[in-house]
């Protein structure tokens, strides 16, 4: 969108961050300490901001040698070019990371001890890299709290906009400068100034289906994290005139049930070592097996001939097994026995594997049984896919069964090209300006990304964004503004402290748990009858994510008041939100007031 006189500006900021994510939280935070008024703002509504940090388990990339650790990266790029002071740039941050940690949080990183030889130990100096968390445990909502609770101290400098998307970028016609953000609020649009700069922190496009056609060449991909991640960047940066860079590059985690919804079930099964270990393998669509089922997840890189290359997509897979297998998975102890026992449940069954073919339209399910079954028996070795010969038994009497899994994706990289400033470059390579980018939408990672890395991108990138975003620029945007918040109720911030003092009367008492998947805590009261049962659960305070933990509490609710007890099973999918909630119920019986 091409600025131009007759336009009239709603209200100014010196800076505007686009999506309130790990590293728009990270730019608006050191935006706001540089001195700037930040607008944050996030197309997804309220308890369901965070990205596809929301759902990251919080380790980032660290490392202590710097020729080792570039050296490590530059391997993994092959045989894609880099940008050399990009990369530079962060690799020297990588190598600060602990002193982030303990300078901008307060807290002192540990180890996590994963992949203690590295992603890639096949590569030279491949343990230059580890991972290091500031959080107690993984995929809890922990990192991303830490992020949301950095903006929340700041709201008198940071207003924060829900369910407000970006719409265009405002641009000046002569020398392309990024002047502001219509945004669309509340049915209105408006037109926003930034004095000093735009930064665009609004993921990647893995809910676009054109997109993920387009750039990724995939059928379909079902989204582990954020449903909110629609491409909305690569518009903006293409709008305003920028080359892009890494857009066939993404990450996935395999495969995920395949029910139809917007985020599957199941999205890490690929790691459950008891499940692909015996009568079982994944067929593709013609019904034969197209990877290694025990191979160590890279981020859904699988080896091929000397490189990794992302897993070849299908598009309607099962995992087939038979009825050994079957009694197997559903006597399972692993500490994945509750999620394989549900996912048994999702299997279609047949009495022979004819009858299975058909129903799943494999046609060679047969054959690729057979052929199975041979490698097994007979040449006591997997020489097509090199799967491991103790995980692998011959598939024998029926009945058979087949679970429908979708290939899936955890995030995309590409976006407008940026610089070691994090400022995003137009089609000759110079600098658009005002406009900077962070976290995932246009990383620097251009294939086989490795695990904790994006983490690390986004603190750093977050950093460096926001600050030079903050920085007074020569030619400071001038915006005369028409309308004023006082005036206009869509321009208020959204964000306001916690409220956590909440009345309780006779029978009652109130509970309340920080463990939830947000910064807000889970608080509710309980009231009992005179004998202690249990007679009403209300839940007075929560900012769950509403498609997952926000379905979760009138399941837990109802079971519990059926039960007469907070000893109920964690509803799948949402188990921090479930923990918070016991929680928070545990605490509100032990309050109550007679």
């Amino acid at each position: 969108m091409i600025y131009n006189s007759s336009l009239k500006w709603d209200a100014v900021y010196d800076v505007i961050v686009v999506g309130f994510g790990g590293a728009g939280a990270g730019a608006a935070r050191f935006a706001a300490d540089k001195g700037a008024k930040v607008l944050l703002i996030d197309s997804a509504p309220e308890g369901s901001e965070g990205g596809n940090t929301r759902y990251a388990g919080g380790a980032f990339a660290w490392g202590n040698n710097f020729a080792d650790l570039k050296d490590y990266y530059v391997q993994t790029y092959y045989p894609f070019k880099y940008d050399a002071a990009d990369l530079d740039t962060f690799v020297n941050n990588v190598l600060e990371m602990k002193e982030y940690s303990q300078k901008y949080f307060g807290i002192e990183a540990q180890p996590t001890g994963r992949r203690p030889k590295g992603e890639y130990p096949e590569y030279k100096h491949a343990d230059a890299m580890q991972s290091q968390s500031m959080t107690k445990g993984m995929y809890n909502g922990g990192f991303w709290k830490l992020l949301r609770k950095k903006v929340y101290d700041r709201l008198d400098k940071i207003d924060v906009w829900f369910a407000s998307p970006a719409e265009h970028l405002i641009q000046d016609a002569q020398t392309g400068t990024v002047l502001g953000v219509q945004i669309k609020r509340e049915k209105h649009e408006l037109n926003i100034a930034a004095r000093n700069g735009v930064v665009l922190s609004c993921g990647g496009f893995e809910n676009n289906q054109d997109m993920v056609q387009t750039f990724l060449g995939q059928g379909s991909l079902a989204p582990i994290g954020t449903l909110y991640n629609r491409g909305k960047g690569i518009d903006l940066v293409v709008e305003a005139g920028a080359r892009l860079w890494h857009m066939s590059n993404y990450d996935s985690h395999g495969l995920s049930l395949d029910e139809g919804e917007p985020r599957e079930k199941f999205a890490y099964m690929i790691n459950w070592k008891s499940l692909f270990n015996g009568s079982i393998f994944v067929a593709g669509d013609d019904g034969t097996r197209y990877f290694r089922e025990d191979e160590e997840d890279r981020h859904g890189y699988k080896y091929n001939h000397g490189n990794w290359v992302m897993i070849p997509n299908q598009n309607h897979p099962h995992i087939v097994f038979d009825q050994k297998q079957y009694d197997q998975l559903a006597a399972d102890t692993s500490d994945k026995a509750q999620q394989i026992k549900e996912l048994l449940t999702y299997a279609v069954k047949a009495d022979s594997l004819a009858t299975l073919a058909k129903e799943i339209n494999a046609p060679q399910l047969e054959q690729a049984v057979a052929d199975f079954n041979f490698l097994t028996d007979e040449k006591k070795r997997d020489m097509f896919l090199n799967r491991k010969i103790t995980t692998m038994r011959s598939l024998g009497a029926g009945p058979y069964y087949a679970i429908p899994v979708r290939h899936n994706i955890l995030h995309t990289h590409g976006g407008g090209h940026r610089n070691q400033n994090c400022e995003v470059l137009d089609m000759q390579g110079k600098v658009i300006p005002h406009l900077y980018e962070a976290g995932e939408l246009g990383d620097i990672f251009a294939t086989k990304y490795i695990g904790a890395n994006s983490i690390a991108d986004l603190l750093i990138s977050g950093k460096i964004a926001g600050e030079n975003a903050a920085a007074v620029k020569e030619q400071v945007v001038q915006a005369d503004v028409t309308t004023s918040a006082s005036q206009t109720p869509e321009l208020h911030s959204d964000a306001h402290a916690e409220v956590t003092d909440f009345p309780a009367g006779k029978n009652q008492g109130i509970g309340m748990s920080e463990n939830g998947i947000n910064d807000a805590p889970i608080v509710v009261r309980v009231t009992v009858d005179d004998q202690n049962k249990i007679k009403k659960i209300e839940t007075l305070q929560e900012k769950e994510t509403p498609s997952m933990g926000g379905k979760a509490i009138p399941v837990l609710t109802n079971e519990m008041l059926a039960k007469q007890s907070t000893d109920v099973d964690a509803v799948s999918g949402a188990s921090t939100t479930s923990r918070a909630f016991k929680e928070a119920v545990t605490q509100a019986l032990a309050h109550i007031k007679h």
